[in-house]
């Protein structure tokens, strides 16, 4: 190795010693004496440190020592500019960090694999309708049948659905978990095996035995870790099922909080509702696995023909015709595959400004060291030795500043695991591993040559000159540099802005009820309650909350700000329309509690029974929609094609309200009394009017009191559901303006350097000015064009740049254009101040120049 040198050094140096004592015992044996034997022997064999030196040459030593040498200056002379090492190495670890942290959520969400067997052949099959804008939709138990009996793309296909359970109780109210309810070949088509025990067969499901897997959360939550538990009996709802598995810590699938999973005959639903649906009960997600070989395209070409064949065979049936074949990468991950490569693309732009910043710094101190590299090369050091020297230089500080930007990645990937959207995919799984590492490593390599690039070419390339003056191609790349950090600052600047003012416009919409002092709770009775049971139990809930000081009044709905359309509706006297409204459920004085205007007709009343005429009330969009132009009262409809059906008559129309979330259409909608369609899982909402902390205690307690066996429930407000529903949103938009803030500050940091470096070089030619007596305002003038000329052409450049790029961000924006006037106007203006605050002080040292001692100076 090369640390091992000396010794072959030596053995060639021992080899010509003995080359040349034998030619010397040859040539004494002709009859010379030895030492004119030795001399002709040297003579013949030419140079001796010459041979050596050719042997180092052609050596692997000679790149080490020159490197070694090279880098024990390079820390030499780093070690004595503390303040100039400084700051290279936090402008670097900044940009280098940031494109860490965002290149390991990069690494998590989009480049590690799922982990799953083979997981590029898993698909998602859906059912859907994209001539009324459905996506998405489930499937029934029969048309799964068909699909994978004429599937021939597919080497299977599993089916699965979502419940939930309740679990505990025995020391307190039970606990509301989610359950997947699974076909027997759900792990094996996946290709995961348990933690602990086995899977279930297909003939326990065909059985319907109450078998369960758990979740190894669960498992350490409730069991301990106790290996002991296989064979023991798990309550769930009051019914018993037997524990034959545990999933490992990383199986998740196929929802986020899964804590068991069962067969899907297990479940009391299976033989009092599923085994016998029909055609058009669509509760099941359909998982498949593509055949070695087959493609996307033919397996979407396949399901959509089998689409077609039974939308023939089943004319009675034409709900959601259509099946959609999407990757489960897709699937799990592109919804934020755009907003991941939009953040990534701005740390890197913010990188190049560190790196910007860096190679004016080093050309600065190149111009300041051009007497020692020309005292260098006058004493035979070539071009390439001094530029390699200054590479090292620019390595040592990239690499010190990759560790730290490292270190700073680390935590910032804390901060973003822990304020990260709950929703985000896979981004609890992000970490420092060695691709990570790796890509750190490039980066301070890239972050090296692009720093040092030009200073390490300009170097030596003149003769010993003034320190105060460089040539006109260093201000001209320094000028360059500078113009380019501007432009890159806008262009972030501006993709910023068009995030910010989005968010704000989305902010800003009416949700069409009022969040404020609004609490709201989801109260879970699950099963086993009768209709009238339920109906009891939230009329209670509701007036005993009332009764609570500092209530207002309190009402209860199905989902308070989510819902899902119907697969159609009828309207009297028309032909089934696709899609459906979203229906929901309330009891109590809804409208007045969340604060939506009645616009027409009525509420319901005490006179809307289980046992009189079905009534409904519905939102201004769907009287729009399905009556428009007509008065909607008195009209009637109804959800199933079913001639049993019954009519349901609108007997108030309420204003709209966003329960989709803000940045969507307001969709259809149909609410009914809870004694005419009665659930067991409604969100209990109530207006108050102080405290709300204190209160949500007194209200958790006393709707507790009705019913111990209720599980347990969480109390949050209205606009903490309405911020999870624009938190992804905020997360992307706040890391993109925080990137912005950085770039424009790096942006002014850049600018000062060039215009102190400004200063300095001319300083003899300020001296005589202001000796032949010009006036203060004309050398801050003299300083700010010099500055403001190069940020006014990078702000130009930056804009056409701008304009070419923020298209990719059309997708993400919510009522504001790519070229929205207000952010192509406020960010050049901002970046504009910005360079105006940066020359200023450069400016101010200028007019402090004694013309004395100025022209005293080299």
């Amino acid at each position: 190795m090369f640390w091992r040198k000396k010794r072959p050094l030596d053995d060639f140096a021992a080899e010509i010693r003995s080359h040349l004592e034998h030619e010397a015992d040859q040539v004494q044996e002709s009859g010379q004496t030895r030492e004119d034997a030795e001399a002709a022997a040297r003579r013949a064999f030419g140079n001796v440190t010459l041979a050596q030196e050719e042997f180092y040459r052609r050596g692997r030593w000679l790149t080490w020592d020159r490197f070694s040498r090279d880098l024990r200056l390079a820390l030499r002379l780093l070690w004595r500019r503390p303040g100039f090492s400084t700051v290279v190495v936090l402008t670097l670890a900044l940009g280098i960090g940031a494109n860490t942290a965002i290149f390991s959520v990069m690494n998590a969400v989009l480049l590690r694999p799922l982990p799953y067997r083979e997981p590029g052949r898993l698909a998602m099959l859906w059912a859907g309708d994209s001539a009324h804008g459905l996506y998405e939709g489930r499937v029934s138990l029969l048309n799964f049948a068909d699909w994978k009996s004429r599937s021939r793309t597919f080497e299977d296909m599993t089916i699965f659905a979502g419940q939930t359970f309740l679990l505990g109780g025995n020391d307190g109210p039970p606990e509301r978990m989610r359950s997947a309810r699974v076909s027997a070949n759900f792990f094996p088509l996946l290709g995961v095996e348990p933690a602990l025990g086995r899977t279930f067969s297909a003939d326990e499901e065909k059985r319907g035995e109450p078998v369960v897997i758990l979740s190894y959360g669960l498992w350490q939550r409730e069991f301990g870790g106790a290996k002991q538990i296989l064979g023991s009996d798990l309550v769930m709802d009051g019914r018993k099922s037997r524990i034959v598995g545990v999933m490992p810590a990383s199986f998740q699938y196929p929802f986020k909080d899964t804590q068991v999973w069962e067969p899907m005959t297990a479940h009391p639903y299976w033989a009092t509702r599923d085994r016998a649906s029909p055609r058009s009960f669509s509760i099941w997600y359909v998982l498949a696995r593509l055949r070695p070989g087959m493609g996307w395209q033919q397996a979407q070409s396949e399901m959509t023909v089998i689409g077609q064949q039974l939308e023939t065979e089943h004319p009675e049936n034409r709900n959601l015709p259509e099946i959609q074949v999407v990757p489960l990468s897709t699937q799990t991950v592109g919804r934020v595959r755009l907003s991941l490569f939009v953040l990534f693309g701005s740390v890197f732009l913010m990188l190049l400004i560190a790196c910007t910043n860096v190679a004016n710094l080093l050309l600065a101190r190149g111009s300041a060291r051009e007497r020692e590299f020309s005292v260098r090369r006058a004493l035979g050091a070539g071009r390439t030795v001094l530029a390699a020297q200054l590479l090292t230089e620019s390595l040592v500080l990239s690499l010190t500043g990759g560790c730290l930007g490292l270190g700073l990645a680390a935590a910032s990937l804390r901060a973003l695991v822990a304020f990260g959207p709950r929703d985000f995919p896979r981004l609890e799984e992000a970490h420092i591993d060695p691709r990570v590492l790796l890509f750190t490593l490039f980066l301070s390599l890239f972050a090296a040559t692009t720093s040092a690039l030009w200073p390490a070419l300009r170097t030596g390339s003149s003769v010993a000159r003034s320190r105060q003056w460089s040539t006109v191609a260093d201000r001209a790349i320094q000028n360059f540099l500078v113009v380019g950090e501007f432009a890159i600052a806008l262009v972030l600047l501006a993709g910023a802005g068009l995030m910010v003012h989005s968010f704000l416009r989305l902010q800003n919409v009416d949700p069409g009820f009022r969040p404020d002092n609004l609490l709201v709770m989801r109260i879970d009775l699950h099963v086993g309650k009768s209709a009238e049971q339920q109906v009891a139990y939230f009329r209670e809930a509701i007036e005993r909350v009332k009764t609570l000081p500092g209530v207002h009044t309190a009402a209860a709905v199905s989902t308070f700000l989510t819902s899902d359309p119907e697969d159609s509706v009828v309207i009297e006297g028309r032909l089934p329309q696709q899609p459906g409204p979203c229906e929901d459920s309330i009891e109590g004085a809804f409208f007045e509690t969340a604060g939506i205007p009645l616009l027409k007709g009525r509420s319901f009343s005490d006179g809307d029974r289980k046992d009189s005429p079905p009534v409904a009330i519905i939102n201004e969009t769907m009287a729009r929609t399905y009556w428009p132009g007509e008065d909607p009262i008195g009209k009637r409809f109804r959800f199933s094609t079913q001639q049993t059906s019954p009519w349901l008559t609108v007997v108030g129309v309420a204003g709209d309200m966003h329960r989709q979330g803000l940045e969507k259409q307001v969709a259809p909608q149909v609410f009914l009394p809870h004694s005419q369609s009665t659930d067991d899982m409604m969100d209990v909402i109530v207006r108050t009017s102080s405290d709300r902390l204190a209160i949500a205690a007194a209200i958790q307690n006393e709707v507790q009191s009705i019913d111990k066996g209720v599980a347990k429930f969480r109390i949050v407000t209205a606009e903490q559901q309405m911020e999870e529903q624009t938190a992804a949103r905020r997360f992307q938009t706040s890391l993109l303006a925080m990137f912005a803030v950085v770039a424009l500050l790096l942006s002014a940091v850049g600018s000062y350097g060039l215009m102190h470096f400004f200063v300095v070089q001319r300083t003899n030619e300020i001296g005589i000015r202001m000796a032949l007596g010009a006036r203060y305002g004309s050398v801050i003038a003299l300083v700010l064009r010099q500055g403001l000329t190069l940020a006014v052409l990078g702000i130009v450049v930056g804009i056409l740049g701008a304009l070419g790029i923020t298209h990719l961000l059309s997708s993400l924006l919510y009522g504001t254009t790519t070229t929205d006037l207000v952010t192509f106007t406020a960010a050049p203006l901002i970046l504009l101040g910005v360079a105006v605050l940066a020359c200023w002080m450069p400016a101010r040292r200028a007019t402090r120049i004694d013309p004395t001692v100025a022209l005293h100076q080299d």
